[in-house]
């Protein structure tokens, strides 16, 4: 059984560093999610950004602006062009498991028309909760596009073979998730935001709006998933994306 990962980058995200626990005043970093071919079906680990926000006048852009952040992706970086480059049909993906609802986790989920969206309950409910959507930024504008949803508590093992299982990691958001692979890659641990850089691993540096004691024992608990060999991948880590990634995004 052949089961292979890939990592992509759909575009940028703009910030002051203090917001994503880096030291620098400005940083650019990586937008990542993931492809994961099982022989049992296509899945996505996230799905980056939505194509409108290439352009300037976006709303959602223009609100990001105006807080001192922005995105920019070109039309090459977005999800349907990733897997078009592997030879993948977008309207073919059986699965997106979206680690939470933030714009840039869930904002492709457009170009994905036939997958099953498997999230945590909790995550789930949170984006259907004004208060708590408004308090942890989870616009409905990305995510309730109709698709067939798997709601999941906790634990999940996606195919029913070990081999891709999602982990709670609760706290960036009420119901984040991480997703463990493992593949003829190797053994990867997919952290998405429960962790944006290895630097914020050892500093646990957190967004302010998150739950910072929930974050900490979801860190732990990822921790001590760990194998010998087993590589973190962070959710926005521009070490991992760089000249040598930290995953292929093509056949290669």
């Amino acid at each position: 059984m052949t089961i292979r990962l890939f990592g992509c980058v759909c575009g940028q995200f703009h910030s002051p560093g203090a917001g994503l626990g880096m030291a620098a005043e400005r940083v650019s970093v990586p937008i990542p999610f993931y492809v994961v071919e099982h022989p049992d079906g296509v899945a996505l680990f996230d799905t980056g950004l939505h194509a409108d926000i290439a352009n300037a006048d976006d709303p959602y852009r223009q609100r990001l602006r105006t807080q001192g952040m922005d995105s920019t992706v070109d039309e090459g970086e977005l999800a349907a062009a990733h897997l078009e480059r592997l030879d993948i049909d977008p309207a073919k993906v059986r699965f997106v498991v979206l680690s939470h609802l933030h714009f840039d986790h869930a904002g492709g989920l457009h170009q994905l028309p036939n997958a099953t969206v498997v999230v945590q309950s909790r995550e789930w409910a949170a984006g259907f909760d004004d208060d708590m959507a408004a308090r942890y930024f989870l616009p409905k504008r990305f995510y309730d596009l109709g698709h067939p949803v798997k709601l999941v508590d906790g634990e999940h093992d996606l195919f029913g073979d070990g081999a891709v299982t999602l982990h709670p990691s609760f706290g960036h958001t009420p119901g984040h998730q991480s997703m463990r692979v493992r593949s003829e890659m190797g053994d990867h641990i997919l952290v998405g935001d429960a962790c944006y850089t290895c630097e914020a691993l050892e500093t646990r540096t957190f967004p302010a709006y998150s739950d910072h004691a929930a974050l900490n024992r979801s860190l732990d608990s990822l921790l001590d998933l760990r194998g010998e060999d087993t590589v973190m991948v962070f959710g926005h880590d521009p070490g991992q994306w760089g000249e040598r990634p930290v995953l292929p995004s093509t056949r290669g």
